[in-house]
């Protein structure tokens, strides 16, 4: 009787051996044999299988461990440990976007502006390869590979970086990558190749980072705290939730689904459509009067004395948007430590611009701000 211990430790076994023999079409059969398992198996499994083949995404063609490395990425999501299978994928996204880069400077030189780039979420064609002419293998091979995995090792990084750990260990010296390096490529690849927003915004993920809120209105401040939030538009749920669900601010509370959604509850990946959506109750600025767009991150909040410094204003527009985590494996919390009444908050109010025009706002939101 086969058990499902046997087949993993069989597939595992041809595996190893494609390694060994740098045999591709042992590595394709290896891989056709893993995917195949029950996936009920591959999740008992994952501890072990998730290492062993992040372990070895280095030796393989670049196409094949793209191909592994999301595979991998599944594995973290189903249970193997995201810290021990990190450094080879962020090493491997970080590559691929180097030779992205690369490849997007290849093709103006030789295509020009009006010759569309290739489709990246494609795949490798002979036809596409021949074009490239009697130079492909030493100058268009890697680069083009790269152009083509991009996206592949994407999934398998935000996979990763829903672990606490790994993104705690981007800021070691001895990190398995470093984050402002892959955040830049990431900017500078997307006019090219399109939305690398799941990259980005799991690489920006801020943790256990303190957070004061400066409440024009009231006159009062609040000490926060928050951790694992995507975008500014999952602080407004969870901000309107706790201050205005707790009674510290007047308003209109988003409703308990919206806030269980903006924080830990689970998501319907197949209902996103009737999840529930919400209203913008606040204005986001900086102290200077700047706006703080919705739809960009938490890190652009500054910081001012050791904390990122908010400042509500009521809201301009009365924006709807829907209530969900953008990465919906990474819980969001935001945790109130205290309330500063008006007479101790006046210090941190001291010296705050007004708030910016709407135009003004707008102007600069068109320069790329």
């Amino acid at each position: 009787m086969i058990t499902s211990d046997t087949a993993v430790r069989s597939a595992v076994e041809s595996f190893d051996a494609a390694i060994a023999e740098r045999s591709v079409s042992q590595l394709e059969a290896a891989y056709q044999t893993l995917a195949a398992l029950p996936r009920d198996t591959l999740a008992e499994q994952s501890r072990e299988l998730g290492p062993h083949l992040a372990g070895q995404l280095g030796e393989m063609p670049q196409w094949h461990a793209a191909v592994y490395g999301v595979f991998v990425g599944a594995l973290v999501e189903w249970n193997a440990d995201a810290v021990a299978c990190a450094r080879p994928v962020l090493s491997a996204l970080r590559a691929s976007m180097e030779q992205a880069l690369e490849f997007t400077e290849l093709w103006r030189e030789h295509y020009g502006e009006e010759q569309e780039l290739p489709n990246p979420s494609g795949v490798p064609t002979p036809e596409q390869q021949k074009a490239f002419g009697a130079d492909y293998a030493q100058v268009w091979h890697a680069p083009y590979f790269g152009w083509l995995t991009v996206h592949r090792w994407e999934s398998a990084a935000v996979a990763v970086l829903a672990d606490p750990r790994v993104r705690a260990g981007l800021d070691a010296p001895d990190g398995p990558a470093d984050r402002d390096t892959l955040v830049s490529l990431t900017r500078r690849l997307e006019p090219h190749i399109g939305d690398l927003q799941c990259a980005q915004r799991a690489l920006l993920l801020l943790d256990d980072e303190p957070l004061l809120v400066l409440d024009r209105a009231s006159g009062r401040a609040f000490r926060m705290r928050m951790s694992g939030i995507a975008d500014n538009y999952q602080l407004q749920t969870l901000l309107a939730g706790s201050l205005i669900g707790g009674g510290h601010l007047p308003g209109d509370a988003p409703s308990a689904e919206a806030v269980a959604l903006s924080a830990t509850a689970p998501i319907d990946m197949d209902r996103l459509e009737e999840l529930p959506s919400a209203v913008e109750c606040f204005n986001f600025a900086e102290p200077s009067g700047r706006w703080i767009w919705s739809a960009t991150t938490p890190d652009r909040i500054p910081v001012i004395g050791g904390a990122r410094r908010l400042v509500l204003d009521p809201p301009v527009l009365q924006h709807h948007y829907q209530a969900v985590r953008f990465l919906p494996r990474v819980p969001g919390k935001l945790t109130l430590e205290a309330v500063l009444e008006p007479a101790e908050a006046a210090p941190y109010f001291t010296g705050l611009g007004p708030l910016m025009s709407w135009e003004e706002a707008g102007r600069l939101a068109a320069d790329g701000y």
